[in-house]
């Protein structure tokens, strides 16, 4: 898996759309970093069968200014769960050279994971 970026342009703003698929037995870490000043408004993930063990959802940023600037925004176990889709009420703000990391465990090769973060950048 690895993220793929697609970006629809409105003048000065850019819609972001990052998605990633695949199968994975173990756990899976993608992370993006547009290279510009971004807002994230929804996260979303779907498993093609309910996970059937415990094993989490957490989406961190990974700060540009260093490891005191980190922090978590999700964290949620998944035991049972197909669908996840978060809408931020407040977009998150990201500065320019901050990375924004998911992450997710799988405990069966079976199950098929699309993840997909969509946002804003400010291009200029």
């Amino acid at each position: 898996m690895a993220f793929s970026e697609e970006h629809i342009q409105y003048g000065r703003w850019t819609e972001l759309s990052f998605f990633a698929s695949g199968g994975a037995n173990g756990k899976i870490t993608e992370s993006f970093a547009p290279g510009k000043i971004f807002k994230i408004h929804e996260l979303r993930l779907h498993t093609s069968i309910a996970v059937a063990s415990v094993g989490d959802l957490i989406m961190s940023l990974s700060a540009a200014k260093g490891s005191a600037y980190n922090l978590t925004f999700i964290s949620k176990a998944m035991l049972g769960s197909t669908d996840v889709w978060y809408l931020f009420s407040n977009p998150l703000i990201f500065l320019s050279d901050d990375q924004v990391v998911i992450e997710f465990s799988l405990k069966s090769a079976a199950n098929v994971v699309g993840i997909n973060v969509v946002g804003w950048g400010i291009y200029g």
